[in-house]
């Protein structure tokens, strides 16, 4: 199988009863079940590969009796198939030799996080599922990026989306799998990125496919209940891990220890099931009668403010930065299984003094990603928009991994020109402080 598999890495995703296998008639995006929601955690833990507990054999292709639960529990995964068209005309132009490309962005569970390796991750294991069973030539025909990074939400997603995906695969994705809803919890556009990432796939050119993917905590929490109504609006593929595993833990076909490497990220059978699921979903769609492709809407359910985000670097047109003393490059930041996440950062360090980075641009929204380590050497910085302070960083914290955080520095209905600076805080000026990207829509 031909694979251009991005080495880019992620963190998170589950219980709830199974919808039906197609979106209601009237597409009420309210029309859906309550669901009983656990707090979510506060820090996630760097993505690191964890060692898998006693393996569980997956059941064969003709499932026995002892193991009709693995049957049942992946038709409980399917949230909904939505309409099928998009989804139809992959599963065609892969079986036809023509070239798929197919992408997962989100977090550490999409990394591949409490597999044995990052390789034995859902997403690495559907792309393989994928392109053995509808691809030709042993699935050469198939392409495939993994764009999760660990801890970080749908904000960041929107900045990374061009460079993570359409940037590594050479082309636009035929199929998105999108997965962030254990990531999204506080995140601080409130939704608008995740609708806003949907809206920019869906309206390329070559009428891509979304499969929207809810994966779930040890505590079996996600935000599905939040994300659902997204998906039923644009009557999007849906599945939830969270559903799919509820029943066979009472019944005790299945358990923490099975499916958890910790308390955030599946073992490798765990995401063996993750993967199942969505190959689930993709047979069931490829036995139904083909739907119309509906049109997009004209609108969001939220305001889409956060479509074609583009990632800011000391090039970029119409962009004047000035460096002051952030002119460090910072190599202790996350690695995509080899290679830094954000190898164009600007870092400030004790010995640079304290000028201000500087940044004069034209635009509506502006997206901040900052580092934060748990070192003495690392301190606070403030940010301040045309000559006001709107905030202070944290660049060190107990928990701090060298992960990544994002703000929401400028949220504007209407694109203006702004002079954005970031300088130490008082009596930070001997400390390090590193701005990981920007991103910004005009």
């Amino acid at each position: 199988m031909k694979k251009k598999i991005c080495l880019l890495a992620v963190v998170a995703a589950l219980t709830a009863a199974a919808c039906s296998s197609k979106t209601p008639s009237n597409g009420d995006p309210t029309d859906v079940p309550e669901m009983t929601v656990t707090v979510a955690p506060t820090d996630e833990p760097e993505a690191t590969a964890t060692p898998e507990p006693t393996a569980t054999p997956k059941p064969t292709a003709t499932p026995t009796p002892d193991v009709d639960w693995y049957e049942e529990m992946l038709k409980s995964s399917l949230t909904t198939t939505g309409n099928n068209a998009r989804l139809k005309k992959v599963i065609e132009k892969a079986r036809s030799g023509e070239t798929v490309n197919i992408a997962a962005i989100g977090g550490s569970v999409t990394e591949g996080a409490g597999a044995q390796t990052m390789l034995g991750g859902y997403a690495y294991q559907f792309a393989d599922a994928f392109a053995e069973t509808y691809g030709t030539d042993k699935g050469s025909n198939i392409n495939f990026v993994n764009a999760g990074l660990g801890g970080t939400p749908s904000s960041l997603g929107v900045i990374r989306y061009h460079r993570d995906v359409i940037e590594e695969l050479g082309a636009e994705p035929d199929l998105l799998i999108l997965e962030f809803s254990v990531n999204d919890y506080g995140e601080v556009t409130s939704g608008r990125a995740y609708e806003s990432l949907i809206y920019d796939v869906l309206s390329q050119d070559n009428d891509a496919a979304v499969i929207l993917v809810f994966a779930v905590f040890k505590s079996k929490w996600n935000m599905q209940g939040d994300y659902i109504p997204v998906g039923k609006y644009y009557d999007l593929p849906m599945v939830s891990i969270r559903d799919a595993i509820s029943v066979p833990y009472l019944q005790g076909n299945l358990n923490d220890k099975k499916f958890f490497s910790d308390e955030y990220h599946p073992t490798t059978y765990g995401h063996t099931i993750m993967s199942d699921c969505i190959m689930h979903l993709i047979a069931e769609i490829d036995k139904e009668e083909a739907d119309e492709m509906n049109a997009l809407p004209e609108t969001g359910r939220k305001p889409l403010d956060f479509c074609k985000v583009e990632m800011i670097n000391d090039e970029s047109e119409g962009v004047e930065i000035t460096k002051g003393s952030f002119t460090l490059v910072d190599s202790a930041v996350q690695y995509f299984v080899g290679r830094p996440s954000f190898p164009d950062n600007w870092k400030h360090d004790g010995t640079a003094g304290n000028e201000s980075f500087t940044m004069t641009l034209t635009c509506k929204n502006l997206l901040l990603n900052y580092k934060t380590a748990n070192g003495a050497d690392f301190g606070d910085a403030e940010v301040y928009v045309d000559g006001e302070k709107v905030m202070t960083l944290q660049g060190r914290t107990a928990g701090g991994w060298n992960n990544s955080n994002v703000v929401l520095v400028i949220d504007e209905t209407t694109a203006a020109e702004h002079t954005v600076e970031v300088r130490m805080a008082e009596g930070q000026e001997d400390k390090a402080f590193t701005i990981l990207a920007l991103g910004y829509t005009k």
